[in-house]
């Protein structure tokens, strides 16, 4: 093929890579401007999601905590990697390519084992868990950035100059500061600007080594994943995005020799962009007493943290996690000052069991007596001890009655005449325990031959399934890709209103039920402020508040007379007696667990 022949075809294979890579950032970007509360269909442009994240206390508190993090983190990474990269190229050290190879390690570790490796190390040395602990987790990680970009800038210097300055007179730091250091600049502020874009984009780790009031806006996002993605997840991951973007655009520019002030304007745009939500919000006068709550995200209403802050003149931190190990993974390694967590009801069985949680003072929990008798003295906490009930919901099908019917059984799941119309969840509990509840036994079953039969199921079911998602299960079934979808009730029960014909249903065979409760750690630093807490979330007038804005079923029976028809009515929110009759709590299974995980994995790895 000819020169003149080649170049528009691989043009149009380059355009064609390109699109595939950033189409999907394209579509988040442009459905941030959607009118619909859900991704799934396009229903006109608008701004108020900008709005709402602007104004929102909890972006401007986890951006304003990313922003402290990641400029002290660039000062201080870019300090020591500059002089470990001077050292290197200038020093003479025995071994350079080992030292090199050592620096270069937390670039190629798993960002998995770097996280859970600076978690035990800064508990071994009894380091609450906080700023401190993220920053110095951050400037471990990008220090090796630093180097790698400060060395290669070294390496295209003439080292004659500085022989010549030393020469002509001038001492050691006369040379740095007027030979070396003006000709290493734009290698130091690109790896600056590197280095602030990886800390403030940093989710692994940072959800880690985080701590009391230390949410940073990447954690924040992914939290707010687990109730599914909206366009204002979408609005304020564009933010994050163009931020990102426009800096490391400037670090590229000062890379190939730009001048300085040509760089900055990018940078100084994606800065402004960053500190947009301070310019619109407002900040809150701090308070003495401070209670640090740590929660799902979308579980509690911002108007009830003001309202508990003004009775008790307190000021509430609330951090988020994204799943219970995260939560587990803080909790034990006890070095977490949090007062009040929201554990799922397995979760607090293990807990318990290594005598985490801290006995709750009844006398203290008058409001105790509006919760709902039936969702108390559970198992997983007999007589409730530790924990107090505050949401409830159960999994099951959400489908679309114009294409498929009326559904009642899991078996929908593995019609045939539904194929590429199915979703299932990807978690391993929940689409195991689907397969088990077919077959008419427990979702706690430990037999591995039941469990191998489940997996049996699940491989054949697989060519009939569209997607494994637990993230955005909702919004699959109401854009019309999916006609059946695995899914937990609070998610499904919103969709509803977006579209009657789609429907929520408990499989007759059974399925689950979970409990999310509150509790208190034995390591919380305000356990009396936390009981006031757990009091005021059981008064009546408040958990309705909360189970109006948020949608989860409350286990607060004085709530529910308060809560609109619409609510109550909705069999999703509040399922009837026979079907909670059909449902099931997943409980702690000990070591089976690893046995769940590793079939699950091979089910999803299988062709």
């Amino acid at each position: 093929m000819s020169e003149t022949r080649r170049a528009p075809v691989l043009g149009s294979l380059a355009a064609l890579v390109y699109l595939f890579l950033y189409a999907p950032i394209l579509v988040l970007v442009a459905f941030s401007f959607n009118q619909s509360r859900l991704t799934a269909e396009w229903k006109g442009f608008t701004l108020e999601w900008y709005a709402r994240l602007l104004s929102s206390p909890q972006i401007r508190m986890s951006l304003g905590n990313s922003l402290v993090v990641a400029l002290v983190t660039t000062v201080v990474a870019t300090a020591i990697g500059t002089a470990a990269a001077l050292a290197l190229a200038r020093g003479r050290l025995r071994r350079p390519g080992s030292l090199m190879a050592l620096i270069a390690l937390p670039i190629v570790v798993p960002e998995i084992v770097l996280a859970s490796s600076l978690l035990l190390f800064f508990a071994a040395l009894g380091l609450r868990l906080g700023f401190l602990t993220v920053i110095l987790a951050h400037v471990a990680f990008c220090v090796s950035y630093v180097v790698v970009v400060v060395r290669a800038r070294l390496a295209g210097l003439d080292p004659s100059l500085e022989e010549a300055a030393a020469d002509l007179g001038a001492g050691p730091w006369r040379t740095f500061l007027k030979v070396t250091l003006p000709g290493l600049a734009p290698g130091i502020l690109s790896a600056a600007l590197l280095v602030f874009a990886l800390s403030i984009d940093d989710y692994v780790v940072t959800s880690f080594v985080a701590g009391v009031g230390s949410t940073t806006l990447p954690i924040q996002i992914y939290s707010m994943v687990r109730s599914g993605v909206t366009p204002e997840i979408n609005a304020v991951s564009t933010l994050l995005l163009v931020a990102t973007a426009l800096l490391l655009l400037s670090a590229h520019q000062l890379e190939r020799g730009a001048r300085a002030r040509v760089a900055a304007a990018p940078a100084l745009l994606g800065l402004a962009v960053l500190g947009a939500p301070f310019v619109a919000g407002t900040g809150a006068a701090p308070a003495e007493r401070v209670l640090n709550v740590y929660i799902w995200s979308n579980y509690i209403a911002p108007e009830t943290v003001r309202k508990f802050e003004q009775r008790h003149g307190v000021r509430v931190n609330v951090d988020l996690y994204d799943t219970n190990e995260a939560l587990l993974a803080k909790i034990q390694a006890g070095n977490a000052a949090y007062d009040v967590v929201c554990p799922s009801n397995y979760s607090i069985q293990i807990l318990r069991a290594q005598d985490l949680l801290l006995p709750l003072d009844h006398t203290a929990l008058p409001h105790r007596v509006n919760l709902e008798p039936a969702l108390l003295d559970k198992p997983y906490d007999p007589g409730n001890r530790y924990s107090m009930p505050y949401f409830w919901g159960t999994c099951g099908i959400g489908y679309d009655r114009r294409r498929t019917g009326p559904v009642d059984s899991w078996d929908a799941l593995w019609d045939k005449r539904f194929a590429g119309r199915i979703l299932m969840l990807d978690d391993a509990r929940e689409t195991i325990g689907a397969a088990l509840k077919r077959r008419g036994r427990s979702l706690n079953a430990t037999d591995e031959g039941w469990l191998r039969d489940a997996q049996r199921q699940l491989i054949d079911q697989k060519p009939l399934v569209r997607v494994y998602d637990s993230g955005s299960f909702d919004a699959a079934l109401l854009s019309g890709d999916v006609w059946l979808a695995q899914g937990w009730s609070g998610q499904l029960a919103k969709v509803r209103e977006e579209n009657p014909d789609l429907e929520y249903v408990v499989p007759k065979e059974g399925s689950s039920l979970f409990v999310d409760s509150l509790a208190i750690p034995r390591s919380a630093p305000h356990p009396e402020l936390a009981h006031a807490f757990l009091d005021f979330v059981m008064e009546a007038e408040i958990a309705a508040e909360i189970c109006r804005t948020m949608q989860y079923s409350t286990p607060n029976r004085a709530a529910v007379a308060l809560l609109p028809p619409e609510i109550t009515r909705n069999p999703a929110i509040f399922p009837p007696p026979d079907v909670l009759r059909r449902v099931e709590l997943i409980e702690d299974i000990g070591d089976a667990t690893v046995l769940y995980d590793r079939l699950w994995t091979e089910v999803k790895a299988e062709r």
